[in-house]
């Protein structure tokens, strides 16, 4: 390899130039470094330049020349900051510049320059900058005059100039930044190619006024543990962290760097718990006089977590807060072992369930197979769609039990879910990693004879409660199905087959008593905290607190009551093909002017059931058009239910007036009497109003009927327990609702039909056990409609004023046979367009149609649609009366 020659001093410049090169001293602002002769473009095809730079204007940083005193490597820094260099080669011209500016900072950077086989790359403080690169022949038209860079002074200060034969490593270059002590050092074990002579010993790779750099940690230990440091102290630091972080304490310490640290330092701190040798914390500090470079590295055993906020980084002073705590699974895991083992000596151990993970050595906590089953059992939803994964089920059977769990978990910072029956259709009675508050063996009844009013227990089901009244011959506006429990029934306002007489069953609802979120007991009513009771009568569940009883104002039962239900467009028993002979828009307008009738006290409630179908049956040609069936003449199963106060003569005069004699007589009529002396009224509850087992359609005429409808067109069937045992259990489903206004959809008829006969819904799914219909659920009535203003303004449930509830439903696997295959089911091909057909309900556009009804509740729609006119009421109530500032009675949908 060729050596350099000596300097040429050729004029002040230059020798100002040239000493400044050396890195014998800086300067404020320096001119362009000329050097002398040395030709890369015969001797050298692979080198490193660096240099450290602090400017910002810029300029040229360096230049190398021949004999010729032609350019034959130039860096320079634009006004922007960008990186420009250039490389004569032996027969190419090299140009490249950095894609990113801002090097212009006024900070100190290394920056360091590869040259390896006509291949240029740039770092900036250890970091690779890309580079726009352009190659052209080396010609000496193309070659740069020297007089044309001289004008390209540099404005800043550079130190420790290197040039070396070599082409570094990205670690190597690094570590260069990382340690600049090191550099020189590095460098030592390669070939100068400038400056040749330089001697190691004058060397300064600091300038002249430093800056003091200190580092301010304030570190929150939230542990139980106190942390020895394990590593000395070092002598090159005048402050460092302390010996001992203590457990529980938040302290300020500061790290200051003696005078040899430039233009950065890395302060390392290793730690061990006390307590614990596994638990261990190291810090990795480095401070730089360029902010944005700072930075802290954390590394902890998995048992810790940590969060760090820098709140101040200059060239002096970094500072920031570190707040040290327990890993989230493990602080979860200590948390519920000490919630555990305190609950359980006040509830029975038959009462507590969990998968056992945490108490396999525990002797009263074997982790077994029954364990698991019952665990399995527990964190069942009645929609099977959902599955969820509680810490633990908590089944409580006093409110006493309740305040000491829901307490005990809240000290414990665990998460919890109520769950009365579980048949929340969005699962959030039974959340994951919460503790659930079961609240199904609070299932008590009391009756007081002379007020009529009852006591009942949050987690008493419908067909006990309705069974036991209607023995009293008394009875409460109840749900159509036999498994919900009253809490969240009632709370979310309770429609059921009485409410065209009696309304919602909130408005039924008198006192209550509720555990508030500071953990004490009160008995709401009209005389204690008025508002918090308004809230409770349909603002939605677990939002105020967990009601441990209600009290319920009874009505007499009528000494005659029937359940009816009436269908059009039946399915063939054999192909379960629709017999279409009466459009469903004719079917719609008619049972709205029913429910809007003032004359028909007799209809005490009712729901229209439309089952929805494939856009284009077999056999079935759709109009050229539009590609689907007209809306006004779309033909579905219609099924209308409801409860009839009288005896089968009226009623079936109510369906030959209403119906027949208007051409739209039903094909199938079906009617009972409630309870009697074989079966309890609870089991007569009507499951298939919302549900359907295809085994109950099976026909058996009922002779008397006959003779009273005297039209032997209508089928009939005797009565048979409608909710057989599949339409009990869970099942996978999904829902949505909106309300339909006042006077009823009017032109918003067309497009509620049109929803029910889509694409997204494929021919064969009714056979297979998916089904999706819509069901319509009257509001209005005589209740409503003579109600005053002062006793409208008596409960939360927002929509009085509306018709009825429009509730899309979608279920599936329901069937007892079709539930043992489990997903080995040729249902689930189908399950993903029968929920895009949900959303597609959900959102379309339904003329004289809003709102949404709390208890079919569907995540995807905001909360203050669930309770209208009345969500900032619910608001102000909850933050005035439920003292749960931290929301502790929190789910998806609840107020906050």
């Amino acid at each position: 390899m060729k050596t350099p020659n000596t300097p040429h001093n050729t004029s002040d410049t230059s020798t100002n130039t040239v000493a400044q090169a050396q890195g014998q001293e800086t300067a404020a602002s320096m001119n362009s470094l000329s050097l002398t002769p040395f030709s890369l473009s015969q001797t050298l095809d692979v080198f490193t330049f660096q240099a450290w730079v602090n400017t910002q204007q810029g300029g040229t940083v360096f230049q190398y020349c021949d004999q010729a005193n032609t350019p034959c490597f130039m860096v320079q820094i634009t006004p922007l900051g960008h990186i420009d260099i250039r490389v004569n080669s032996q027969l190419l011209q090299i140009d490249t510049i950095s894609t990113l500016g801002g090097l212009n900072d006024g900070y100190w950077h290394l920056l360091s320059i590869t040259y390896q086989y006509h291949e240029l790359s740039c770092f900036i403080d250890g970091d690779q900058i890309h580079l726009q690169q352009h190659t052209t022949p080396l010609t000496d038209e193309a070659k740069l005059k020297t007089e044309k860079q001289a004008t390209a002074t540099f404005d800043g200060e550079i130190v420790n100039i290197n040039l070396i034969e070599t082409c570094l490593t990205d670690t190597e270059i690094l570590d260069c930044y990382l340690h600049p002590q090191q550099q020189a050092a590095l460098i030592d074990s390669n070939l100068y190619i400038y400056p040749k002579q330089h001697s190691k010993q004058t060397l300064n790779l600091m300038p002249a006024q430093l800056a003091r750099q200190e580092v301010m940690l304030i570190i929150f230990n939230d542990t139980e543990y106190n942390f020895s440091k394990q590593n000395l102290n070092s002598n090159n630091f005048n402050k460092q962290l302390p010996s001992i972080i203590p457990a529980h304490e938040r302290c300020a310490y500061m790290i200051e760097s003696s005078s040899d640290n430039w233009p950065h330092f890395i302060y390392k701190a290793n730690y061990q718990a006390k307590e614990s040798t596994d638990i261990k914390l190291s810090f990795d500090i480095l401070k730089s006089l360029t902010p944005h470079r700072s930075q802290i590295d954390l590394q902890l055993s998995n048992e810790l977590e940590f969060d760090c906020f820098i709140s101040q980084s200059t060239s002096n002073r970094l500072t920031a807060e570190i707040r040290i705590s327990e890993n989230v699974v493990t602080r979860q895991a200590k948390h519920f072992m000490r919630f555990i083992n305190e609950v359980r000596s006040h509830i029975a151990s038959e009462n507590i369930i969990t998968d056992g993970q945490y108490y396999a050595e525990q002797d009263f906590w074997v982790s077994t197979g029954q364990q698991m089953l019952a665990y399995e059992n527990a964190c069942q939803l009645f929609n099977r769609r959902l599955q969820k994964r509680p810490l633990a089920i908590i089944k409580c059977r006093t409110s006493q039990e309740v305040k000491l769990v829901y307490k005990t978990a809240v000290d414990y910072h665990l998460a919890i879910s109520v769950r009365s029956s579980g048949h929340d259709h969005e699962g959030e009675s039974g959340e994951t990693n919460s503790i659930v508050i079961d609240l199904s063996l609070m299932n008590s009844i009391e009756l007081d004879p002379i007020s009529g009013i009852v006591a009942v227990g949050p987690g008493c089901t419908m067909q006990a409660l309705t069974s036991y009244l209607a023995q009293k011959g008394l009875m409460l506006p109840h749900s159509t199905s036999a498994s919900h429990a009253l809490a969240g029934f009632i709370m979310g306002g309770g429609w059921g087959p009485w409410c065209r007489k009696y309304g919602m069953c909130c408005e039924s609802l008198m006192q209550a008593e509720i555990v508030l979120g500071v953990g004490e007991t009160q008995v709401v009513s009209a005389a204690n905290k008025p508002e918090l009771l308004w809230a409770l009568k349909g603002g939605g569940g677990l939002s105020y607190g967990i009601v441990t009883r209600f009290f319920i104002q009874t009505f007499a039962l009528p000494p005659s009551l029937l359940k009816f239900e009436l269908e059009w467009n039946p399915y063939q028993q054999d192909s379960q093909q629709l017999r279409e002979t009466t459009p469903t828009l004719r079917l719609l307008e008619r049972w709205e002017q029913i429910i809007l009738a003032d004359n028909l006290p007799c209809l005490l409630g009712t729901n229209l059931k439309i089952q929805a179908k494939p856009t284009v049956l077999p056999g079935v040609k759709p109009p050229l058009n539009t590609g689907v069936q007209d809306p006004q003449e779309a033909k579905h199963n219609c099924i209308m239910y409801g409860y009839w106060e009288g005896n089968p003569a009226s009623l079936a005069h109510f369906i030959k007036t209403q119906f027949s004699e208007v051409g739209l007589k039903p094909k199938r009529v079906q009617m009972a009497a409630m309870g009697g002396l074989s079966q309890s009224y609870g089991d007569e509850l009507m499951e298939s109003w919302n549900r359907e087992a295809i085994r109950d359609l099976q026909p058996v005429l009922n002779h008397r009927m006959a003779e009273l409808i005297n039209d032997t067109d209508i089928q009939l069937y005797k009565n048979q327990r409608q909710h057989s045992q599949d339409l009990l259990k869970p099942a996978p489903h999904r829902v949505t609702s909106r309300l339909a206004h006042s006077q009823g959809l009017k032109q918003g008829h067309i497009a509620l039909i049109d929803s029910l006969t889509s694409s997204q819904l494929i021919d064969g799914n009714r056979q297979l056990g998916l089904f999706t219909y819509v069901t319509l659920s009257a509001i209005a009535g005589d209740f409503y409609r003579t109600l005053g203003e002062v006793q409208k303004s008596q409960s939360a449930f927002p929509y009085k004023e509306q018709a009825y509830i429009i509730q899309y439903q979608a279920w599936w696997n329901s069937e007892l046979q079709e539930q043992a295959l489990m997903q080995v089911n040729s249902v689930y091909p189908r399950v993903n367009k029968a929920l895009d057909w949900i959303d597609t309900c959900r959102d379309a556009s339904i003329a004289n149609s809003s709102g949404a009804f709390i208890s079919f509740k569907d995540n995807t729609i905001p909360t203050a649609r669930y309770f209208g006119q009345n969500y900032q009421m619910l608001q102000q109530v909850k933050a005035s009366y439920c003292q749960d500032p931290l929301n502790h009675f929190r789910s998806r949908k609840s107020i906050v």
